[in-house]
């Protein structure tokens, strides 16, 4: 799938599961709620596979995926819930952190002269290369992502979104690392 349809599927996606949630508290509306509800997991479940099984090809468009799921649910997000919105925030900020880090990283000069800028402690590497903001946004999201699993009654379906996106940003790391070796063993 292109990005622009990819996003655009995203984009539907979590309008039709903050449709379903509200269907669902509403008297009546359960069965309109479980159906737009399972429709906008199911679709966004399929895109972020999609993006998983390109994610060696691709980091950007894996960044991309989650960045617009969260803008989309910020959309959405009631306004009682200060902490959600800045925890969204944060992984926002974040994401253009990682995304910054990605056009260095395919400069080898660039980023060989920022590799000097990091630390050669153990808990400032991820396999002896620099960890910088692409692997703390990733980072970030995985605990972001860990702690919502941690909810009690999340339907499986939506349990799955949240495990795919987890390995989504598992595969962005593992592909930016060999980024990272590429640009710092090049003469």
């Amino acid at each position: 799938m292109e990005k622009t349809g990819l996003l655009n599927s995203i984009v539907r996606s979590v309008y039709n599961i903050d449709l379903g949630r509200k269907g669902l508290v509403i008297e009546g509306g359960e069965s309109e709620g479980r159906v737009f509800l399972s429709r906008g997991l199911s679709s966004a479940l399929a895109v972020f596979k999609d993006v998983h099984d390109n994610a060696g090809n691709d980091i950007e468009t894996v960044i991309l995926a989650d960045y617009t799921f969260v803008t989309e649910e910020h959309h959405y997000c009631n306004s009682t819930e200060p902490m959600v919105a800045a925890s969204m925030d944060a992984a926002l900020a974040s994401f253009d952190d990682a995304l910054r880090a990605l056009k260095t990283v395919q400069d080898a000069t660039a980023y060989k002269s920022a590799e000097t800028t990091w630390p050669h402690l153990p808990k400032y590497r991820y396999h002896n290369m620099p960890k910088d903001a692409f692997h703390l946004a990733c980072n970030a999201h995985r605990t972001r992502i860990s702690n919502t699993l941690r909810t009690p009654g999340i339907n499986l379906i939506e349990r799955e979104v949240y495990e795919q996106r987890s390995k989504n940003m598992s595969a962005a790391q593992i592909a930016y690392f060999d980024k990272q070796q590429n640009a710092l063993t090049q003469p």
